[in-house]
């Protein structure tokens, strides 16, 4: 038996660089498409952020006036406990004491939270009855329910509804604050008395 000491001959074929390229440059516009993506969605997400700590702001005011406002000696006379409006406060065209919209008129005129900002829209946020997903204007708006227990053994402990200018103040409220996301669902942010 013969053994040949010749080795077999690998031909080389060329480098298709062409191919090459393109995926370098596909990969690279991935990477940019990838990075580009999460930058927005980080952008979104923080605009998110800020609508959640509006409310927090919200609910934080609301918990702390409503541990005082029963007091006789309590300064904001438009969110004092225990003011019954009066008759004609359906008639009145400025807000009547003891109501929500004498507490709401001073809240965006005097304190800190008159100063915040829907980032989504970059205006003040605006208080609505509900977040509604079909209708993005509702995106970074504020929620305020006022709930009310419906009776012993129901399914649910609490029935919500927004506060209106004419609903009466002066007895402890149980509220519900949430905020509306970029998709316009709530985000509940507290429950707690005021």
């Amino acid at each position: 038996m013969e053994t040949s000491s010749e080795h077999p001959h690998h031909t080389h074929h060329p480098v298709d660089t062409g191919t090459d390229w393109f995926f370098l440059i596909f990969m690279v516009f991935i990477v940019f498409a990838v990075t580009w993506l999460g930058f927005i969605n980080f952008t979104e997400a923080r605009k998110t952020e800020v609508a959640k700590l509006n409310g927090e702001a919200w609910v934080e005011w609301l918990t702390e006036q409503g541990t005082k406002r029963f007091e006789a000696d309590y300064k904001i006379e438009a969110c004092k406990g225990g003011v019954k409006p009066s008759a004609d406060a359906a008639k009145s065209d400025t807000p009547v004491l003891g109501t929500w919209g004498a507490c709401f008129d001073y809240i965006i005129k005097n304190t800190d939270l008159k100063d915040q900002t829907n980032t989504f829209f970059n205006k003040p946020p605006n208080l609505i009855e509900k977040c509604i997903p079909t209708d993005l204007s509702t995106t970074g708006a504020i929620v305020i329910e006022d709930l009310m227990p419906t009776p012993p053994g129901s399914a649910i402990p609490f029935v919500g509804s927004q506060l209106v200018e004419t609903d009466p103040i002066d007895y402890k409220m149980q509220l519900r604050v949430s905020v509306c996301d970029k998709g316009g669902y709530a985000i509940k942010v507290a429950e707690f008395e005021f």
